[in-house]
């Protein structure tokens, strides 16, 4: 997956949190830029480049969409700033001659303030009150909660018959005009591609063939062949994931499906936020990524 701008602006929390933590950090250079050298603390230095360095990495998660993979280790990478700016400002707050050191102290607040902000949600739990009125800003928006649904759609207007024949394992068969005209025979008896299909639609229609196939092994992902009963439905649901939580779908959104903590659902198209998923009665939709982890068959 790559880097996109769209998946910071996407996120309140995490595109206020960044423009705020870089404007801290340029005031807190700017002051340290200007003092006498002879009377400010070098330590502060390595702490304002650390910090610098933290705020890089935060924004590159966001951008990558992988902020949810390194959330505990950025709690550790981010306390320690912490100490840092918190020693800056006790260095520099008392000595009220020099304008520039209390320039840089004032900014070592705000960015300490920052620091307690990201080590307050990255800690927390995603059930907590604070975390989920935070994500509520960002993780329910519609521009970026159908995505993978609108990517799948697009992929069944590609279908052609041959996946299924693949995923049963059998040998890639050439394709000539006898095999075109069966694969495009098979393709036409098909529905129509709905752009846009709620969860209470698609409960029970697991032997539908709306929902199309995903090849996800360009990613190097694991390839997983399902039983016979599955193979012509159209769904293919390459990986089991456990719910790590509880959790309760969006009455506003009729595509997002509710489950219980320590419940195996089947999922695939997992390289967004949001997993297209079923659960063990048949009801499919989607399920947010950090409330779910992937297991072994």
């Amino acid at each position: 997956m790559g880097y996109s701008f769209s998946n910071l602006t996407g996120d309140s929390f995490g595109i206020a949190t960044i423009s705020f933590g870089i404007i801290s950090w340029i005031v807190s250079i700017a002051g340290a830029g200007a003092s006498t050298q002879k009377n400010f603390p070098n330590l502060s230095w390595w702490g304002l480049a650390y910090q610098a360095v933290i705020i890089l990495v935060v924004l590159l998660l966001y951008c990558n969409n992988n902020i949810e993979l390194y959330k505990f280790t950025l709690v550790g990478l981010i306390s320690i700033a912490f100490v840092y700016n918190t020693n800056t400002v006790n260095n520099l707050i008392y000595n009220t001659n020099s304008s520039a050191n209390l320039t840089c102290a004032a900014g070592s607040i705000l960015l300490s303030i920052l620091n307690l902000l990201w080590i307050l949600y990255f800690g927390g739990h995603p059930e907590s009150p604070t975390n989920q009125f935070i994500d509520s800003f960002s993780i329910r928006n519609q521009g970026t909660l159908h995505d993978n649904l609108i990517r799948a759609n697009t992929k069944s207007e590609q279908y052609t018959g041959a996946e299924e024949m693949t995923a049963m394992g059998a040998p890639a068969i050439p394709v000539n005009s006898y095999n075109q005209q069966r694969y495009s025979s098979v393709a036409s008896a098909r529905p129509a591609s709905k752009q846009y299909m709620s969860s209470s639609q698609l409960n029970g229609l697991e032997n539908s063939s709306d929902i199309p196939t995903r090849d996800l092994t360009q990613n190097n992902k694991r390839a997983t062949l399902y039983p016979e009963s599955e193979i012509g439905t159209g769904v293919t649901f390459r990986y089991r994931a456990k719910a790590l939580y509880n959790y309760e779908a969006n009455p506003n959104d009729e595509n997002e499906i509710s489950f219980k903590k320590d419940e195996i659902l089947e999922v695939d198209d997992i390289d967004g936020k949001w997993w297209q998923a079923r659960r063990p009665n048949g009801q499919l939709g989607i399920c947010p990524s950090n409330y779910v982890k992937l297991v072994e068959i």
